[in-house]
């Protein structure tokens, strides 16, 4: 199912600083959750910038009491990603109403501490929804709206065009975000949605469009598939909240009582009221802006310090092949001085031999010890008795001399030449010299 959104994505991420990791990690989530589908769109942020981001929009399968509902999402992914969180939203249909906790606020945004503590690669999206459905398994983020409530849509208060302070110091925003009082955060894209809180349908943006080879949303389920899971039924088994609407319909200025320790505690909007709910949204809008830039700067020093060990690693490199080439360029020097001083000594040495008168070579052998003259004396002996034997019997063979004469005269010399023999090897053996092979 994932090859069919392999083109969608690829023109969806074009414009991502890490688009193939960030690919790769969307295409995980599809694996597993089927029914979340890719969406192109426009999404406004805190300081009403407007950037074209890709948000994965459907359900995901949550347990809760032995009975699975398929709660609705919208996950939000920044172009810096992996490397900074995505932004998860719950988005209620009409019968359906967000219900405030520790992990969902009044606009339907989702924080968990996997997304506070966003470590890439550690932190993926397929772990994130994972972590959703555990989270939302132990409280649920939306109940089952009572009939009475859905037949009431949202009014904007008339006779008042003051903003009304919600949980978390945020302003209520307007259906569609219209009206003379912009939301001081609006998580909702420019296409525009309806108020969580409100009646009406829920609208898709103007400007979504589905990838090639989806299906429309039937209309009788609130815009999500359900996968052959049940709806949820009529009688939540969430707490049931009151019946009273969420938001005021009279035309008095009236909101909730600030508390005991709130300001005047009259139940009537006052200066007071209106200053410390400015003074929430906008500390919560420097927060969030805040931790936004030192994530993204986070993200750049972490490329950055990967570039710098990497130039480090190539210096150590660097440094090494010179060291190397240094130590070959001076063994190269050496031999050099070395060959020059031998062809020196060469040609000293033919100079002198060219100087000197003809040599008797029997004057040029001259032994230092009385045994190795001896020694050399006799071998020289043996040796010509040896060529005397070769040419008595080359001289029998060409009929020069009797038989009887070559007979006398080979033991005479045989007997000389074996006495030589001895000879020579007592010498050798004497001077420690290896015997004769």
């Amino acid at each position: 199912m994932s090859t069919n959104y392999d083109s969608y994505l690829k023109t969806s991420l074009s414009k991502y600083k890490y688009a193939d990791i960030a690919k790769r990690d969307v295409l995980n989530v599809f694996q597993q959750f089927k029914d979340l589908r890719p969406a192109y769109d426009s999404y406004i942020f805190n300081d009403g910038s407007k950037k074209e981001l890709l948000n994965l929009d459907g359900t995901i399968p949550v347990s809760y009491r032995n009975v699975t509902y398929n709660i609705p999402v919208c996950i939000w992914i920044l172009d810096t990603h992996p490397y900074n969180p995505p932004m998860v939203f719950v988005k209620p249909t009409s019968s359906m109403q967000i219900k405030q906790g520790r992990n969902v606020d009044a606009n339907g945004k989702v924080d968990l501490p996997y997304v506070r503590d966003w470590r890439y690669p550690q932190s993926d999206l397929l772990g994130l929804i994972q972590i959703l459905v555990i989270v939302f398994s132990d409280d649920p983020p939306v109940f089952s709206r009572a009939s009475t409530q859905r037949s009431q849509p949202y009014q904007q208060p008339q006779g008042s065009n003051l903003p009304y302070p919600a949980q978390g110091g945020f302003q209520m925003p307007t259906p569609g975000g219209t009206g003379s009082n912009p939301p001081a955060y609006s998580p909702y894209p420019s296409g525009g949605y309806n108020q969580p809180g409100g009646g009406s349908n829920f609208n898709y943006p103007g400007n979504f469009q589905q990838p090639q080879g989806f299906q429309g949303y039937p209309p009788s389920t609130g815009g999500y598939p359900q996968s052959g899971q049940q709806q949820y039924p009529s009688q939540t088994p969430y707490p049931a909240y009151p019946s009273q609407s969420q938001y005021p319909t009279s035309t008095a200025s009236t909101v909730t009582s600030a508390g005991p320790g709130g300001p005047g505690n009259t139940n009537t909007v006052t200066e007071e009221h209106l200053r410390m709910s400015l003074l929430s949204a906008v500390e919560d809008k420097m927060k969030r802006r805040l931790r936004e830039i030192f994530e993204q700067a986070q993200a750049e020093m972490n490329v950055l310090h990967k570039t710098q060990t990497d130039l480090l690693q190539g210096r150590q490199k660097l440094d090494k092949m010179m060291k190397d080439l240094d130590t070959e360029k001076n063994d190269i020097e050496n031999n050099i001085q070395m060959l020059k001083e031998k062809d020196r000594e060469v040609k000293e040495a033919l100079e002198r031999m060219g100087k000197q008168d003809s040599l008797n070579i029997d004057d040029a052998v001259v032994t230092t010890m009385p045994l190795y003259k001896q020694l050399v004396n006799s071998f020289a002996e043996e040796q010509a008795i040896e060529d005397a034997l070769f040419y008595l019997g080359d001289a029998l063979r060409k009929d020069v001399i009797d038989i009887d004469v070559f007979l006398k005269q080979v033991r005479e010399l045989s007997r000389k030449q074996f006495m030589l023999r001895a000879l020579i090897t007592k010498c050798r053996d004497k001077a420690g010299l290896p015997p004769l092979a």
